[in-house]
């Protein structure tokens, strides 16, 4: 048995390092190709799930009755779950309580109860907030417990911003 075993040269052309299956010996690397496409395959299958719940979960917040993109952040007090660096996300009122969905993900909601306008709602300086629209507005908002928060929007979802503090909002300052 052992004469009919002839060892392979190293500096044989058939063999390669580069995984170019037409130079790889008769069905040396063919399994663990498969084996590699199928493992590629499968981890495919899971981004696109992932990726198909996404952009399905955004969907379905941005058309929520009421909803608007923008940012959230925290100017005095504490907001659980909130920061005082400027958040992207979609918010939308029930009655009192503004749902602020975080973004990337859209799978955290945070409730702030809101008891009314901290102020007059202005415009945005420039550079000041980004990626919420066109003339971006903020509303201050004064939240349960003291705290102060601002949220950011473009300036046609001025009044979704606003929900039911719009009929005694006056318009924004410049």
């Amino acid at each position: 048995v052992a004469a009919r075993m002839r060892p392979m040269p190293v500096s044989s052309p058939r063999l390669s390092l580069s995984g170019d299956a037409h130079t790889c010996r008769e069905g040396q690397h063919g399994g663990m190709l498969i084996a590699l496409l199928a493992l590629l395959g499968v981890d495919l299958i899971v981004i696109l799930v992932l990726l198909g719940i996404m952009l399905s979960r955004r969907r379905w917040v941005s058309h929520q009755p009421g909803a608007f993109k923008g940012a959230i952040r925290v100017v005095d007090g504490e907001v659980p779950g909130l920061r005082t660096k400027w958040q992207r996300g979609y918010g939308r009122w029930v009655r009192e309580v503004l749902v602020w969905t975080k973004k990337p993900m859209l799978f955290r909601n945070e409730l702030v109860a809101v008891d009314g306008l901290a102020g007059e709602a202005r415009a945005a300086k420039p550079g000041e907030v980004k990626r919420v629209g066109s003339d971006p507005v903020i509303v201050p908002l004064a939240a349960d417990g003291g705290a102060r928060v601002e949220v950011a929007a473009a300036g046609d979802d001025r009044g979704r911003a606003l929900g039911a503090l719009a009929v005694s909002a006056p318009p924004p300052s410049r």
